[in-house]
């Protein structure tokens, strides 16, 4: 017989040696769980009990009156694929910003479109106190044709395009540091 007897100083038995389970504290730590859980049991059959009587007593409780609505507080209670507050309101200002109408009719203070609004503006720039008058908008031009080989040595931009043409910005300096 080829078994493998395990003597006290084997090494199979050297790891148990300190390893000595008490039994006795595993049995009760699962005797005391199970105390503590049968007590929430009968606690909560009695408060089942008690709610039973009060419900027989007082009859059954009112359906809050604000179950249904749409904002219960500040929550919002509607599913968004059925919710339509937003497409109205942003019609209304759609409609606030494209047409006339008065902002406060005592005072003389009135609304116009805001595609006018903008024309109005770049046609008549504001005069801002401190700033001046803004530039004017004016015709940008631009030179027909730019010559071809950059400026010859000596001349910049300007003088290649000739007289009443915008300067256009001088080159990159070389790696010479002239440019």
């Amino acid at each position: 017989m080829g078994g493998h007897a395990h003597t006290p100083d084997s090494p199979a038995s050297e790891g148990r040696r300190g390893e000595d389970i008490n039994i006795g504290k595993i049995v009760f730590i699962g005797i005391a769980s199970l105390a503590v859980f049968a007590v929430g049991i009968v606690w909560a059959y009695y408060l089942m009990v008690s709610r039973r009587e009060d419900v027989r007593r007082l009859g059954p409780a009112q359906v809050p009156t604000e179950i249904g609505k749409a904002e219960i507080g500040i929550v919002d209670q509607v599913l968004f694929s059925v919710d339509v507050r937003l497409d109205k309101w942003q019609e209304s200002n759609r409609k606030k910003l494209a047409g006339y109408g008065w902002v406060d009719r005592s005072k003389g203070i009135a609304r116009i479109p805001i595609e006018t609004a903008m024309q109005q503006v770049v046609a008549s720039p504001p005069d801002v106190p401190d700033l001046g008058v803004p530039p004017t908008a004016g015709a940008v031009t631009v030179p027909q044709a730019i010559p071809s080989g950059g400026p010859r040595p000596g001349e910049g931009w300007a003088t290649r395009l000739g007289p009443g043409q915008p300067p256009l910005p001088s080159p990159l300096p070389r790696a010479g540091g002239t440019p």
